[in-house]
C-alpha cells in the first residue's frame, strides 16, 4: 500500500480520520497520510466511561426536585429550581458518556486512545467498520479468513518470517515502518524501542525529516506487535475463529 493508493477522500473533515478497507488513515494537516492496518490489533471499540453514577445522581436530583416542589423541605421552591440545574446536568454527563467520541485500539496489554472530533455517530462507524478487521473479533470477511489461514501456515512452517505481520502494519506516506534488532525504523530514520516507549508514555510525537511527525503510541503498536509474532500465534483461539467461520459459511477444512 503506497501514500497514492490511500484514500484520502472521504476522511472527516474535523478529525483528519478515515477508514480505506482494513486500514485506520489519519491524515494531520501538513503530513502525509498514516495508515494503520486492523489487521494487526486485538480490539478495536469505543471507550465508554460509565454512566451509572451520573445518572445515579440525576435520579437523587430528581428526588430533590419533588420534595422541593411538595415544600417538604425548608425553602422548597428555591431547592427545586436548585436540583432541576442538577438534574439536567447530570443526565447530560449521563448521555455523553454513552456517545464517546474516543477510539480504543488495543494489542495485548497496549492500548491507544484515538480521540474523532467529529462526534460519536462517526466513531461509532469507524469502530464498527474495523472492529471486523481485529483479532478478537469473529471472521465475517473472506479475506480476514484468508489472512487468518495465512498466519495459521507460517506459524507452522519452520521457516516463517515471524516478523511478517507487523513489517506493513503501519506506514507513514510511501514509508514503512519496521522493527530491527532493537530499533523501531521509518524509512532512513531510526528510533530506539525504548525512545519509543518513552515518547509514547509522554503522549509525545516522533519527529521525521521534513517536519513530519509519527504518534509515538502508533509507533509503539508495531513494536509490540512485533514482540508478539516472535513469541508466536495464540493458535488454539486463530483455529476457534477458523472453524467457526468455515462452519458459518458452510465450508469444509477439506474441500
Amino acid at each position: 500500500m503506497s501514500a497514492s493508493s490511500v484514500d484520502t477522500a472521504g476522511l472527516l473533515p474535523r478529525s483528519g480520520i478515515g477508514v480505506d478497507g482494513p486500514f485506520l488513515v489519519i491524515a494531520p494537516p501538513g503530513n502525509p497520510a498514516i495508515s494503520l492496518d486492523a489487521r494487526l490489533l486485538d480490539r478495536i471499540e469505543l471507550i465508554r466511561r460509565s454512566p451509572t453514577s451520573a445518572f445515579a445522581m440525576g435520579t437523587l436530583a430528581v428526588g430533590g426536585v419533588v420534595a422541593g416542589a411538595l415544600s417538604l423541605i425548608p425553602g422548597g421552591p428555591i431547592v427545586a429550581a436548585g436540583m432541576a440545574y442538577l438534574a439536567h446536568d447530570r443526565f447530560s454527563e449521563g448521555r455523553k458518556r454513552n456517545n464517546s467520541r474516543d477510539l480504543l485500539l488495543a494489542l495485548g496489554s497496549l492500548e491507544v486512545a484515538l480521540h474523532v472530533e467529529d462526534g460519536a455517530a462517526e466513531a461509532k462507524r469507524i469502530a464498527d467498520t474495523l472492529t471486523q478487521y481485529s483479532r478478537h473479533a469473529p471472521i465475517t470477511r473472506a479475506e480476514v479468513y484468508q489472512d487468518a489461514k495465512r498466519r495459521m501456515r507460517a506459524q507452522a512452517s519452520a521457516n516463517s518470517n515471524l516478523q511478517g505481520d507487523s513489517a506493513m502494519g503501519l506506514r507513514v506516506g510511501d514509508e514503512t515502518v519496521l522493527v530491527s534488532s532493537g530499533y523501531l525504523r521509518v524509512g532512513s530514520t531510526s528510533f530506539r524501542s525504548s525512545e519509543v516507549r518513552e515518547y509514547a508514555l509522554r503522549g509525545a510525537n516522533l519527529p521525521l525529516p521534513g517536519g513530519r511527525l509519527l504518534q509515538a503510541a502508533l509507533a509503539l503498536l508495531v513494536i509490540v506487535a512485533d514482540e508478539r509474532a516472535r513469541k508466536g500465534e495464540d493458535l488454539d483461539a486463530l483455529a476457534k475463529r477458523i472453524a467457526e467461520y468455515e462452519e458459518w459459511t458452510g465450508r469444509n477444512a477439506n474441500r
